[in-house]
């Protein structure tokens, strides 16, 4: 007997579940931990039933979250570039939600960013990833275009997300020491990252503030 067929929003409902579910494992197991039968049995499915939502299996499963994501971490991106027309405006707004997305969503942060997966997911996830990461570049790109830095445009915003990354690692490892927290580091090392890009002492003074 045929399987009944279901709606989109019946789809969509499941696929939701067990991107919800498999977060939580992959959290709590590590990714070469959990297998497609783990996730499945976290919704009351079978392995060979999950396939009919997510026929790429794990594979599909992991870079379907990992591109929501970046979908998410670009919306919220978007919207906050949206205030203003000056550029360390902007800049301040994009690193406040960058911090406030990896502090609200600790295990798929960690996802986003810790593993590469095969050719076909890494293809998935390219136009997420640059969808987010134009938006902080162009920022970035217009303030050294109108010579509020002095920086390589092809460079410093990749030194600026590495150094926001690395602090958020201390943050999300679970076990910070206070002088390794969020809130204590990434004004003084965003202002020495911009101070040294020739910034004039009243941006220095307004990256060490907004933090």
């Amino acid at each position: 007997m045929p399987r009944p067929a279901l709606s989109e929003f019946d789809v969509e409902r499941q696929r939701q579940r067990v991107l919800d579910a498999a977060l939580v494992l992959f959290e709590r197991d590590g990714v070469p931990g959990v297998s497609l039968r783990a996730i499945a049995g976290e919704v009351g499915l079978t392995a060979m039933a999950l396939y009919r939502y997510f026929p790429g299996g794990k594979n599909e499963v992991l870079a379907t979250l990992r591109g929501a994501g970046f979908d998410d971490l670009a919306g919220r991106f978007e919207q906050a570039s949206s205030a203003g027309v000056d550029p360390i405006d902007r800049f301040v707004a994009l690193a406040r939600a960058l911090v406030a997305f990896a502090l609200e969503n600790a295990a798929l942060y960690r996802l986003m960013f810790d593993l590469t997966q095969p050719e076909e997911q890494e293809a998935f996830l390219a136009t997420r990833r640059a969808r987010a990461w134009k938006i902080p570049a162009g920022v970035l790109h217009a303030a050294i275009d109108q010579g509020l830095l002095q920086a390589k445009r092809d460079l410093f915003p990749h030194l600026v997300f590495a150094a926001v990354h690395g602090v958020l690692c201390f943050e999300l490892s679970g076990q910070p020491s206070p002088e390794r927290r969020v809130s204590r580091l990434i004004g003084p090392m965003l202002a020495t990252l911009f101070r040294g890009a020739s910034a004039s002492p009243g941006i220095v003074h307004q990256i060490e503030r907004a933090f």
